[in-house]
């Protein structure tokens, strides 16, 4: 069963602009609660930003915003425990607040502050708990702050598609990912802005239910069963709920039907 990783804090009132508000949490967790069994992370410590973000880039977080600081160290957090829940085979997904993929080592910025999924996975490869691991980013935007981490990691590879038709964008992940080499755990940037009456205008719910089935096989097949996904971006408040519970049905391994 699907672990879903989420804190009350996410729900801290601040506003980074207004797409990106407590209002997305409440939608996603409202549709997930009564499903899934939902844990409690605890914060990240400074000790585990420092993996992939410089010392500078957590001051400055630190002291230019620190109403954002404390939340963004329980998102971090949230995506160090989905990431050791997969390391055990056990799937989870950290709904988590603020974003992470747009913070590279040294920068911050469009929503995000620190890079959640860079730090749950640089935190197994440190470990050697893993040798090797794929991101999937299935964001409208690029990942450029995880690419930017890990741009001289070999043990890392990202999967970031860039297309901007529905079936273009379907098979085209599809095709990446039965091309993508055995790996040692399925890391996943989930985002939800490629909704077809969000800012991508792309996608289907029925589509979320697959992309979560796709990478679910993925894990299975090549992945040795170990693989975790955090939330990024999506704000079309009214579905996004619904849309997060399709991709997360399709995750834990519910086939689409045909």
């Amino acid at each position: 069963m699907l672990k879903i990783i989420y804190h009350e804090s996410c729900l801290t009132p601040y506003f980074t602009s207004v797409a990106e508000s407590p209002l997305r949490m409440r939608a996603i967790y409202n549709r997930l609660k009564d499903r899934y069994r939902i844990i409690t992370p605890m914060p990240a410590v400074p000790e585990d930003i420092l993996r992939v973000h410089t010392f500078e880039h957590l001051q400055k977080v630190q002291q230019e915003e620190p109403k954002i600081y404390e939340t963004a160290l329980m998102a971090t957090g949230g995506a160090l425990f989905a990431a050791r829940f997969a390391a055990k085979r056990e799937p989870a997904f950290a709904v988590v607040r603020p974003p992470g993929h747009h913070a590279s080592r040294s920068r911050y910025g469009g929503f995000c502050f620190f890079n959640n999924i860079a730090v749950a996975v640089a935190s197994l490869l440190d470990a050697e708990i893993i040798e090797n691991v794929i991101i999937v980013d299935t964001d409208m935007h690029d990942g450029d702050g995880t690419r930017d981490i890990f741009c001289n990691t070999d043990s890392v590879s990202i999967i970031d598609i860039r297309m901007r038709e529905r079936l273009g964008y379907m098979d085209l992940l599809r095709d990446r990912l039965i091309e993508a080499p055995d790996t040692d755990l399925l890391a996943v940037s989930a985002g939800f802005d490629l909704y077809v009456r969000d800012w991508g205008g792309l996608l289907h719910t029925t589509d979320f239910h697959e992309i979560g089935y796709l990478l679910y096989e993925t894990a299975m097949e090549k992945a040795k069963g170990q693989y975790f996904a955090v939330l990024e971006g999506g704000y079309f408040l009214e579905e996004l709920g619904k849309n997060v519970l399709s991709f997360c049905l399709g995750l834990e391994g519910q086939k689409p039907r045909s």
